[in-house]
């Protein structure tokens, strides 16, 4: 077991892709094993210790940064311990990199499906996130991959979970070691990753994926794989009108989804932000992109398309240099709004909403009302297939930035009133307490904090995230 106590080597662990800055620990745990990371958390459970558990830093919402306590890095937890190229599934630890995994089985000739579009994440992370990638438009997010679940909890005993196994009956998921009841708030039917999994009838496995680092410490999951992927191509469409983009993308879904592997958009204010890197981008257009599966006929028809809906201009890309050269594309203007928001020195005002399909227009004619009402500077892009836009607010004075927080919550209660998610893919972590709340009510959130007692009694572990760590101090109305 490694341990490190230096505030200079635990600030790499201060920090993620949020912009989260109330980061603070004592002290960093890198343990190599379970019996080592079952002395960790019994010794913090009996010196009321807080735990945050540390993962590859990819997060977006402040996950895995304390605010105090003990960090415990999964970094050491990297063995993949078995593939089962006929059983199509992998049996690997918490810690593994997930594009490491990637590779490895590329060798077999099988996927995973639902990897995060940061390939440096662990695959613990990703389970405890519930996350998405860049083909979650086909294939859908993790929590439809986890056969098994192995996890410490910090009382020191071990809780295994299969798929199948366990389902809530009456209102109450029995474990074994012991029953939790369901919660009253109904998880959409949309792409979603706010708060605790809850459906009647649900398995009792998917409670634990996407519960961010709050109930247990995953240490090693069983995942299913599918084949390894056809040739593909990708094609972008530039395209000059924005307000008729949800009934093009709704013609593309009707006719052409069997063969799509994703399906994004990029506004014009997007892909102003990708101009110095590919600056061929024709001005005053947004642009459609689509990776699909590659053949003749497929190309033909999307040049089709590309006629049909008077594209200003058509990238397609099959052979490899090309291929990877459009995946930067898609890739480039996240890591670009990143650099920005760092530059002008602002926290980043973003907003991970999806809706269901019948809805999205309403919610995309929503979106682009407020950003040609307002003043402050706004972009919409994002993975479009999936009725999840991200909208982005740029403010830079201190009037910009209070009206953007009534942007922020007048686009929630929208969002919600449709039937959708404050949080599709990035989940909550501990900065959209606020947001949560008003999707599932101070009730739920109550609920979400008494079925964390019960995994967790000593409420050490991942304390802010999700929910507000008060919580867990007040009576919630779970029987």
């Amino acid at each position: 077991m490694i341990v490190k106590e230096g505030k200079e080597e635990l600030l790499t662990y201060l920090e993620d892709a949020s912009n989260f800055r109330e980061g603070n620990a004592e002290k960093l745990y890198i343990p190599e094993d379970e019996r080592e990371l079952i002395y960790i958390l019994t010794d913090c459970a009996k010196n009321n210790i807080p735990v945050t558990i540390s993962s590859g830093g990819t997060g977006t919402v402040g996950g895995r940064i304390p605010r105090q306590g003990a960090i415990v890095s999964m970094e050491k937890f990297n063995r993949i311990i078995r593939i089962d190229k006929e059983g199509k599934s992998a049996i690997l630890q918490a810690g593994v990199v997930v594009n490491d995994f990637l590779n490895l089985i590329e060798e077999y000739g099988l996927f995973y499906p639902p990897f995060p579009t940061e390939r440096t994440a662990f695959i613990g992370g990703n389970v405890s996130t519930n996350a998405s990638g860049e083909y979650s438009f086909r294939f859908g997010p993790t929590r439809r991959y986890v056969k098994k679940i192995r996890m410490v909890l910090t009382d020191g005993r071990i809780l295994e979970i299969k798929r199948g196994s366990i389902s809530e009956r009456n209102g109450m998921i029995d474990y074994g070691i012991f029953k939790v009841p369901l919660p009253s708030y109904r998880t959409p039917p949309v792409k979603c990753s706010a708060g605790y999994f809850s459906q009647d009838g649900m398995d009792g496995i998917d409670l634990v994926i996407g519960s961010e680092g709050t109930l247990g410490v995953i240490t090693e999951v069983d995942v299913s794989l599918i084949d390894a992927l056809p040739p593909r191509f990708i094609v972008i469409l530039f395209l000059k009108d924005e307000e008729g983009i949800p009934l093009v993308v709704r013609e593309i879904k009707d006719g052409y989804r069997d063969n799509i592997f994703s399906l994004e958009f990029f506004d014009s204010g997007s892909l102003r932000f990708l101009k110095d890197d590919f600056p061929s981008i024709p001005d005053g257009t947004c642009a459609i992109y689509v990776e699909s599966i590659s053949t003749t006929e497929e190309m033909e028809r999307w040049l089709d398309i590309a006629e049909r809906y008077n594209a200003v201009d058509t990238w397609l890309a099959e052979d490899r240099k090309n291929y990877e050269k459009l995946i930067d594309f898609r890739h480039r203007l996240p890591e670009n709004i990143n650099a920005y928001f760092r530059k002008i020195g602002i926290v980043k005002v973003a907003m991970d909403i999806a809706v269901p399909e019948s809805s999205f227009p309403e919610m995309y004619g929503f979106y682009r009302s407020i950003m040609k009402s307002e003043k402050i500077h706004s972009i919409l892009f994002g993975h479009i297939g999936e009725n999840h836009l991200h909208f982005n607010l740029f403010p830079y004075s201190d009037e910009e930035k209070r009206r953007s927080k009534e942007i922020y919550e007048a686009c929630v209660r929208k969002a919600i009133s449709l039937g959708g998610t404050v949080a599709a893919e990035h989940g909550i972590g501990k900065i959209k307490h606020r947001w949560l709340e008003m999707m599932y009510g101070r009730e739920g959130l109550k609920e979400m904090a008494e079925i964390k007692k019960i995994f967790d009694p000593y409420c050490i572990l991942g304390l802010d995230n999700i929910f507000p760590s008060e919580l867990l101090r007040e009576k919630g109305s779970v029987k």
